[in-house]
């Protein structure tokens, strides 16, 4: 006679399921609680992207012309004059996509750009224009919302 094998039925036991779905678990809250950082970050991202693309516009408008009286296109009936030759500064304002919207921070502005001019630096017959784009505008200086980029260039006055 045969000895009579006792095999086990194939399969997980309870014990196996409740450890894996334990450990799925910690994994999924694992990954939820990245989801607010990401986030923060891809804004973070998003606005400074934004603020450099509206300095960029700020100093192609000024170097599209030569001379010492420039100007920055508001709209298609008004503009900043911008003179590279005194010390002069003035903000303006932007829109979530970068539109300029006007001087100072006008109602919805998102972005404000405020730009100084500083004739003769570092040396003489160049001016440096400073340009600090914040977000949001409207937020105090001193706010932990705020978000503030600053971005420096020289022009010639020829």
């Amino acid at each position: 006679m045969e000895p009579v094998s006792r095999s086990r039925p194939g399969g997980f036991s309870l014990i196996e399921i409740v450890l894996a779905i334990g450990v799925i678990s910690f994994a999924i809250v694992a990954i939820m609680g990245m989801f607010p950082v990401a986030l923060r970050s891809a804004q973070e991202s998003q606005r400074e992207t934004r603020a450099a693309l509206i300095a960029q516009d700020i100093y192609s408008n000024i170097g599209s012309v030569s001379g010492t009286n420039r100007v920055i296109p508001i709209g298609t009936n008004s503009w900043v004059p911008v003179n590279l030759a005194t010390t002069n500064s003035f903000s303006l304002g932007y829109d979530q996509d970068g539109n300029i919207l006007g001087s100072g921070t006008p109602v919805g502005a998102i972005f404000r750009a405020d730009v100084s001019v500083s004739p003769d630096n570092p040396i003489a017959g160049i001016s440096k224009v400073q340009t600090i784009v914040a977000s949001p505008a409207a937020a105090p200086t001193n706010s932990y919302s705020r978000s503030t980029f600053t971005f420096v260039t020289l022009f010639s006055r020829n």
